[in-house]
């Protein structure tokens, strides 16, 4: 018979897990879009996750110490004691604050539990979830896409790009996922499909930058079913007129690089992001605080116009507002996890192997070209996730 403790441990655990799957989907302590019949949810939400929080934790008897950790740790301590320094220095901003506090509150925490108390099982429970909330999205995109088609916006208060991030994370798991055998690669259409009306162009570059890499590290297994697969949807797209169909949505043809306004037209806001990014690094070599990015450019009026507020690649926005120091400490444990998963999932060829590392990478390629540091919360929680394994 199970002992009653392991039974509360596992009902507790699988609770925080689908409160974190909550947070996660909100991506907000505070959110005021959340607002109904004169209730903030959010306020509730937040509440529940913090109990379910402080309640895990009591669960946690002993800590064990290792190099991995000790970075994780490192890390955030010197993000958060720069970033308060950085602040008295050159001022907080509502925005730098939002972000800042979004963080330390969510995935902080998360990642806490995660290397401090999950077993295997608990990860598959937090990937299932996280994928239900990819479902979900997927519905209610579905039943949104007369509003989407022609604005960029996104569903249940989030932003349109981290609407494409869920669609597409939903299309990583759900094609590498090793329980889904039947109808994945439809699965993953519909998901790349929803995404497209997003007008988000970096999340759904990314997963196919992710099955470039998966088609070159198996060439000779998957060569004739990628062959065949390709010329399937070349086919269907010329035979049919998808493309062109597609292609008179204001969303989609953004996604398409405006091809319905007579061709590729590609913006300069990434490449002036960068460019400023790099000099504000060599300007600031210590950082300017969370939020202050766009405030200490030299292109500050012309980003503010087009309502560009943070570099659009996560290594630049950790570098110009926390510093150098803070992103030299993030590389390490980032490449130190790297190093770790690899041991871990396909040196020891665990069944889920290939969707967590496939996942990663995805998730990573993502905070290269596309959204802030919160919109990195995936990033941030699944890094300690992928390290996973069975400590008790």
């Amino acid at each position: 018979m199970l002992r009653k403790g392991k039974i509360n441990r596992d009902i507790l655990l699988s609770l925080f897990i689908i409160s974190c799957g909550v947070m996660m989907a909100i991506g907000r302590f505070h959110d005021e879009r959340l607002e109904l019949f004169g209730i903030n949810f959010s306020i509730i939400l937040s509440s529940i996750f913090i109990i379910l929080f402080f309640s895990t934790v009591i669960l946690i008897k002993s800590l064990k110490i290792n190099l991995n950790k000790i970075l994780l740790y490192i890390f955030y301590c010197i993000l958060i004691i720069s970033n308060l320094v950085l602040w008295s220095i050159y001022g907080v901003t509502d925005y730098g604050l939002e972000k800042f506090i979004n963080l330390v509150l969510i995935p902080l925490p998360i990642s806490f539990v995660i290397i401090e108390k999950f077993r295997i099982r608990d990860r598959d429970f937090m990937i299932k979830v996280l994928l239900w909330i990819s479902i979900l999205l997927f519905v209610l995109t579905l039943i949104n896409l007369s509003t989407l088609s022609s604005t960029r916006t996104g569903v249940l208060g989030g932003g349109p790009i981290v609407l494409s991030r869920w669609l597409c994370f939903g299309a990583v798991v759900v094609l590498f996922h090793p329980k889904i055998k039947r109808f994945k690669v439809i699965y993953m259409i519909l998901f790349l499909f929803a995404a497209l009306f997003t007008g988000s162009r970096g999340p759904i570059l990314s997963f196919f930058l992710v099955m470039i890499l998966y088609f070159f590290l198996n060439f000779r297994k998957v060569f004739f079913k990628v062959f065949a697969l390709s010329l399937f949807v070349v086919l269907i797209l010329s035979v049919t007129g998808v493309f062109e169909q597609l292609s008179q949505y204001k969303t989609v043809s953004r996604v398409f690089m405006n091809v319905q306004e007579g061709g590729l037209r590609k913006s300069t806001g990434r490449s002036y992001l960068f460019e400023s990014s790099a000099k504000e690094v060599i300007s600031y070599p210590l950082g300017v605080g969370s939020g202050n990015f766009v405030e200490y450019t030299d292109r500050s009026d012309f980003f503010k116009n087009k309502n560009l507020y943070y570099p659009h690649n996560l290594f630049f926005e950790i570098a110009t507002e926390f510093g150098i120091i803070s992103l030299l400490f993030f590389l390490i444990y980032l490449l130190h996890s790297t190093y770790l998963s690899f041991k871990i999932n396909l040196l020891n060829k665990f069944q889920t192997g290939n969707m967590m590392f496939y996942t990663f990478v995805f998730l990573f390629l993502n905070s290269m070209i596309s959204g802030d540091l919160n919109d990195a919360r995936l990033l941030f929680v699944f890094i300690p996730l992928m390290l996973v394994k069975e400590i008790e």
